[in-house]
């Protein structure tokens, strides 16, 4: 008897916190890139799956195209959409919330819609679009934090620059700006100007008194100062700006690759 009355419980319990997890509340009021008449640009064969990850952190992957997107646009927008997002919120798991556009199971993330499953997601992978959704929920909740270190508890807050979805690197200094945002909003501006331009420029580190700059030909991008250093756990400014320097010569080919526009 005690076991049934157990059993019974554990049933309860776990159909409350579905219910409490898959809430049917008002839709993500924000939504970058997405609409039907606005897709991105992309190049190259068309993808047959793609593994939506940051780092060695992968989120959930798509397999199938959806309400009229391809599998590389559907991965644009979602790129687009995280570096949105891990600029603006505070990504810890309580931050993130399912529920139904246009009667579809959707994530979101604060204020942001990230993702919405639809049937061709749930067919390629032989499940329910809600089972579906919760899975990639799950692993959202559980991943995504580890690479927004601003959502930990007491960690310091950080902005991630990226330029056409793509995730470059994270500032954490001020650096004599009044905020983080207008800091990486300039860093940003400077990678659009190279970005637009013919050919691949060198990517060099050169000493700036006691710190060190990443350079991208002759336009200095930003500085690697003391503290963003110390923040980021790197023994000196060099070795900072050098890792950024690295990360920005694998990016910008796939920067260039995913902006066609660009140089016309």
């Amino acid at each position: 008897m005690e076991k049934r009355i157990c059993l019974l419980i554990g049933v309860v319990l776990a159909v409350a916190a579905l219910a409490a997890t898959a809430s049917t509340g008002e839709a993500c009021e924000i939504v970058i890139s997405g609409d039907l008449n606005d897709k991105p640009a992309t190049r190259g064969p068309e993808l047959e799956k793609a593994d939506i990850a940051i780092g060695n952190f992968l989120l959930f992957t798509i397999r199938s195209p959806a309400a009229g997107f391809t599998v590389a646009e559907r991965e644009r927008i979602i790129y687009l959409r995280l570096t949105e997002i891990i600029s603006n919120e505070r990504v810890d798991p309580g931050n993130f919330k399912l529920t139904e556009v246009r009667g579809k199971p959707t994530i979101c993330v604060g204020k942001y819609r990230l993702i919405t499953v639809y049937p061709n997601d749930a067919e390629a992978v032989g499940r329910s679009s809600e089972e579906l959704a919760q899975q990639w929920l799950a692993s959202l909740r559980t991943n995504l934090p580890e690479v927004a270190p601003c959502a930990s508890a007491g960690a310091p807050v950080t902005y991630a620059v990226g330029v056409g979805g793509v995730l470059l690197f994270r500032l954490r200094d001020l650096n004599g700006f009044a905020t983080l945002r207008q800091r990486g909003a300039v860093v940003e501006s400077r990678l659009v100007d190279v970005v637009s331009k013919d050919g691949m420029l060198p990517i060099t580190v050169q000493p700036i008194g006691e710190e060190h700059a990443l350079y991208v030909g002759q336009q200095r991008i930003l500085t690697a100062t003391k503290k963003d250093a110390k923040l980021a756990k790197m023994k000196s400014t060099e070795e900072l700006a050098q890792a950024w320097a690295d990360n920005l010569t694998k990016a910008l080919p796939i920067v260039k690759a995913g902006l066609p526009s660009i140089n016309q």
